[in-house]
């Protein structure tokens, strides 16, 4: 599934709904691309990457992170890259 800034247009509860249907879709073994500025959208993604001047600049893996150290994590990554750290 490739879905461009799909909860951008949506209140809080239909963003909660379609996080969820996407969480249970990927948990059958479809793999999703989701592109979003959304901290709290790809808080609930299994693997972020970070785009900047065109490639891949950084990337996080949730291992057993829960959604709300993923989002902490993001936001913490986003500080460094916009300060000129966090390459990897």
């Amino acid at each position: 599934i490739l879905a461009d800034e799909p909860t951008g247009a949506l209140d809080s509860r239909a963003t909660a709904e379609l996080l969820r249907l996407f969480r249970e879709i990927n948990d059958e073994g479809q793999t999703i691309l989701m592109v979003t500025h959304s901290i709290t959208a790809a808080s609930h993604a299994k693997r972020v990457l970070f785009i900047k001047d065109g490639a891949v600049y950084h990337q996080l893996y949730r291992a057993s992170m829960s959604t709300a150290a993923m989002y902490q994590k993001i936001s913490d990554t986003l500080t460094l890259i916009a300060t000129g750290g966090a390459r990897k």
